[in-house]
């Protein structure tokens, strides 16, 4: 079996490791940025993206964090001048940068504007005050409302906005709030991410210490299903596992993502995807800044993948989506039906009720849905 069709990378993202103050449930690569490094990493990033100058016709760009818009006017004006400079993006389908509201203004945004930015990820997380303190946040619910008027006046007609369900102590009632709140400010694409609880993190710590209390799995199920509820009935087409569009303004770089085609990822510990090879580069920000500037091989992790593997990935990321994935499309691409490599588990699926398969499109039913995780694992 050999994956056939083209996987030129689609997708490009760009990563910003620094943020104003880091996030309670946060265990990304992002640091509180210490004096100059900020410059020094933005130097680095330039490097990397002349290394691609000519080489892709990128259909999305994604700038994300950390927190991209912690970066002062001066700052964020020479990446996004980087980026114009080495990448065409007046020609790129989808150009989303990342912004905490606590950190937007004015002027950030028209430089936005200006430099093509064609989409908007603004990080609310929730509007409910003393659950943004819980969280961590830097921002207020006011501030969050004040940003996306901004945006919107500032010319923005692709917004998204990220809200976080499952926190210690949250009630249905609030997250029905949170949720008529976003339907009310009418963006175009709504994200809603259960609250994960990584090791290491204050949030983890303090419920191991019994200072806040997680919320049970079916408390967690009823918040998500309720989200489905909401938004599908105001008009968002539930596309994703955890994302919501009007139409045509689904992601496309998450489809990117979920249909595991080729991407590359600049930033320190970096996961990149071309033609079946993962590579990463070095996690620390000092080390991957210092060689860069040296001209050293910066890549700390490489695989090529295994056919099989390769495909059972493809099988997994494309379960996110509700439309699952086509076997016309995994035959281009690997060669051989869905059902002639992982028969036994589509057939053990189906009789469970968590997946169908029409001989065309292999996806999670509704019932799946809300086990996706335990669905997808069958085909690792």
């Amino acid at each position: 079996m050999t994956e056939k069709k083209d996987t030129l990378p689609n997708a490009l993202y760009v990563h910003i490791p620094f943020c104003a103050r880091k996030c309670s449930y946060c265990d990304f690569n992002s640091i509180v940025p210490e004096q100059g490094i900020i410059d020094r990493y933005l130097h680095s990033l330039e490097k990397e993206l002349h290394s691609l100058q000519g080489q892709y016709l990128f259909k999305t760009i994604y700038v994300g964090g950390g927190t991209p818009s912690v970066l002062t006017e001066t700052q964020l004006e020479k990446l996004l001048f980087s980026m114009s400079r080495h990448i065409p993006v007046l020609e790129v389908q989808e150009y989303t940068v990342e912004i905490n509201p606590g950190t937007l203004s004015e002027s950030k945004a028209a430089l936005l504007k200006e430099y093509g930015v064609n989409r908007i990820s603004l990080g609310v997380q929730s509007f409910q005050d003393d659950q943004l303190k819980a969280l961590g946040r830097i921002h207020s619910s006011d501030d969050a409302r004040d940003a996306f008027a901004l945006l919107r006046t500032k010319g923005f007609k692709n917004i998204n906005i990220d809200l976080i369900f499952g926190c210690p102590e949250q009630s249905l009632d609030t997250w029905k709030e949170d949720l008529r709140t976003v339907v009310e400010l009418n963006p175009e694409h709504i994200s809603t991410y259960a609250l994960t609880y990584e090791e290491g993190t204050p949030i983890t710590m303090d419920m191991k210490n019994n200072l806040i209390h997680r919320l049970n799995e079916s408390a967690e199920l009823e918040m998500y299903k309720t989200a489905i509820d909401c938004l599908t009935n105001n008009g968002y087409y539930h596309y994703e596992i955890s994302n919501f569009a009007k139409g045509g303004c689904e992601c496309a770089h998450n489809h990117v993502y979920c249909n595991n085609t080729g991407y590359i990822v600049h930033r320190a510990g970096a996961y990149s995807f071309l033609r079946g090879v993962r590579t990463s580069n070095e996690k620390n920000v000092f080390t991957y800044i210092n060689g860069i500037a040296e001209n050293r091989d910066i890549k700390s992790f490489g695989e090529c993948l295994p056919d099989d593997k390769f495909a059972s990935e493809t099988i997994i990321m494309s379960l996110r989506l509700r439309q699952g994935i086509s076997n016309t499309d995994f035959y281009e691409r690997f060669g051989c039906k869905i059902e002639e490599q992982f028969g036994d588990q589509i057939n053990k699926l189906i009789n469970y009720g968590l997946i169908s398969y029409d001989d065309e499109w292999l996806k999670l039913t509704e019932k799946g849905l809300f086990v996706a995780d335990t669905v997808m694992t069958e085909f690792l």
